[in-house]
């Protein structure tokens, strides 16, 4: 039986670095490199993955989901590429229209517009073949592993955020972004204090959201966060306000440094 390894590629900073991984390893064979577009990743992020590609080589095989309305039948996917990827949310209404509203306790977005479009696109191309599932989660956070995937910055080389930060730095060219915006331009699991910050620096970015939540809203699911149980318009007004900022502790932790890292003159230097 053929064994297919699926780099299951998000677009960050750790998974792109365990693509590489993967790309020079060479017990590592049978490599499909997929990235998922939901229609609100960052455009840095699609970028990114564009990037990383051209560069190592990656054959990245872009996947979009496509709801199928008609009832019992299962979301589908589509190929596109950098070009034609959405960038308006497209894939991401079209399940709002046949599910109700995600949210930090069901995750259907995870599920319509990552996990059924990689299960179906799977099933087309490798049918009979062995898949192992390949995930980026980093041993500072095994927590979040499960018995279904292999994780190798777990269990064979186990680095953390740190190291995976630092190696950026060190490179040609990075993900244009701070580490609390992620991916998803407004992400209901991120905490209140990211997303303040975040429409705070980019007012726009809560639009598409706000229009969503008012648009597709239930009384069982009348907004995206049932957390914090805050909408995206308080979310919008609280932003105006004074709060506590996120900040990217990589950076922030740079910037601390570079206050130790110079030289002066010793002041008892003779003259």
């Amino acid at each position: 039986m053929t064994t297919i390894n699926l780099m299951m590629f998000s677009g960050g900073r750790t998974s792109a670095f365990l693509s590489k991984y993967i790309k020079e390893n060479p017990s590592y064979t049978n490599v499909k490199y997929i990235f998922l577009n939901t229609g609100k990743e960052r455009e840095e992020t699609l970028e990114f993955v564009n990037e990383c590609d051209k560069r190592w080589g990656l054959d990245v095989v872009w996947l979009e989901a496509v709801i199928i309305h008609e009832k019992n039948v299962g979301t589908s996917y589509k190929i596109v590429n950098f070009e034609t990827a959405s960038r308006n949310g497209e894939p991401f209404e079209q399940m709002l229209m046949k599910y109700p509203l995600p949210n930090n306790m069901a995750s259907n977005c995870t599920r319509e517009l990552k996990q059924r479009p990689v299960d179906a696109y799977v099933r087309d191309m490798f049918k009979g073949c062995l898949i192992n599932r390949i995930i980026g989660i980093r041993a500072d956070e095994a927590h979040r592993k499960s018995t279904n995937a292999i994780y190798p910055l777990c269990d064979e080389i186990k680095v953390d955020a740190k190291f995976i930060r630092n190696w950026w730095d060190k490179q040609e060219f990075d993900l244009k972004l701070k580490d609390y915006e992620g991916n998803c331009d407004l992400c209901f699991k991120k905490s209140l204090k990211k997303r303040l910050t975040i429409v705070n620096e980019n007012p726009s970015v809560a639009d598409w959201w706000e229009q969503m939540e008012d648009k597709y809203s239930s009384e069982s699911k009348p907004r995206f966060d049932l957390r914090t149980n805050k909408s995206i318009t308080e979310i919008k007004n609280l932003s105006k306000k004074q709060f506590t900022k996120a900040e990217d502790l990589h950076e922030l932790s740079k910037q601390q440094c570079s206050l130790f890292d110079f030289e002066t003159d010793c002041f008892c230097k003779a003259n």
